[in-house]
């Protein structure tokens, strides 16, 4: 049960930071395109509570697997954590995480409302008057810091060159993935009276189709780039443990393009009728259940020492 620790606490991070990420883009990019953006609203802001409370308890996991690895048996217990928290790098981006998590928390529940009667006149009257608030652009910074701390634990920080440079193609790999998974896995979660739930859904996977196809863009070169910087040579990609698990989540990675391929080529099209929306969504739900996968294959790979050729 202690080796299975270490990579579930990994992907529950992974997973709730993705659905982080969603709420800023759904907010950026879907909304102005959603007549019920409004209605809907304090339902986004609902979900980034929810994901920022059950993120805390992972954070403290992941104080504890830390712990598991670094511990010396030899000293106390007390000893090991004050040293791994207030001494090391790791420490410090632990506790920044922790602390963004609290202010992402406290953040989406300011925003967890409905607008007063007159914000809601005023916005009926000019939808796109005053853009993002500053609740969601401070939402915004929230979460690319969010990403950042992660990718500041990750294998980018062992490449001995262009580290700055490393650890930016890896946030911006992880922000990809969390504006294309994170935002459909969004759509999907959002309720409305039924009367309207079909035609509301197709208008927010229409808008969200040019938005998947840049993130997807990003997220394939950025990481095509990061796995040679890794495996340092083709052959790693069969010949060591961490090529192999690579090899996995890059199948896994096609699966989930070919899933959204399919449903943007046969699915788009069909969203005029409710039979069609009903499809599009079965379909989505597949894609964005199959990037689980790939998220937990992304948690074994994190936890894999790289081949002892490179960096």
């Amino acid at each position: 049960m202690i080796d299975l620790l270490p990579p579930l606490q990994r992907w529950l991070l992974f997973s709730g930071v993705l659905l982080l990420g969603g709420v800023p883009a759904w907010k950026t990019w879907i909304a102005p395109h959603v007549a019920e953006a409004r209605e809907l609203e304090a339902q986004v802001a609902g979900w980034g509570l929810l994901a920022s409370l059950m993120l805390l308890p992972v954070w403290g996991l992941r104080l504890a697997v830390q712990v598991q690895d670094f511990r010396d048996p030899f000293a106390p217990l007390s000893e090991d954590l004050a040293f791994l928290v207030r001494e090391t790098f790791w420490g410090s981006v632990w506790i920044a995480q922790g602390l963004l998590l609290v202010a992402l928390g406290v953040t989406f529940a300011a925003l967890w409302r409905r607008p007063a009667p007159q914000e809601a006149a005023t916005r009926a009257s000019n939808p796109k008057a005053g853009g993002l608030s500053l609740g969601w652009k401070t939402i915004w910074l929230g979460t690319l810091l969010l990403v950042l701390t992660l990718s500041l634990s990750s294998h980018a920080m062992s490449v001995p060159y262009n580290r700055p440079l490393a650890v930016a193609m890896d946030a911006a790999h992880l922000l990809a993935a969390a504006v294309w998974m994170g935002t459909l896995a969004l759509i999907l979660l959002l309720r409305s009276p039924p009367p309207r739930r079909a035609s509301l859904l197709a208008v927010q996977l229409r808008a969200f189709s040019p938005l998947a196809m840049v993130a997807v863009g990003v997220l394939v070169f950025m990481g095509v780039v990061l796995s040679a910087i890794h495996l340092g040579s083709v052959q790693n990609l069969w010949g060591s443990s961490y090529g192999r698990v690579l090899s996995g989540k890059i199948a896994a990675a096609g699966l989930v393009l070919g899933l959204g391929f399919r449903n943007w080529r046969q699915g788009l099209p069909t969203l005029d009728t409710e039979k069609g929306v009903r499809t599009v969504r079965r379909r989505a739900a597949l894609e964005v259940a199959a990037a689980g996968i790939v998220l937990l294959l992304t948690a074994l790979l994190t936890g894999t020492s790289m081949p002892a050729d490179t960096h």
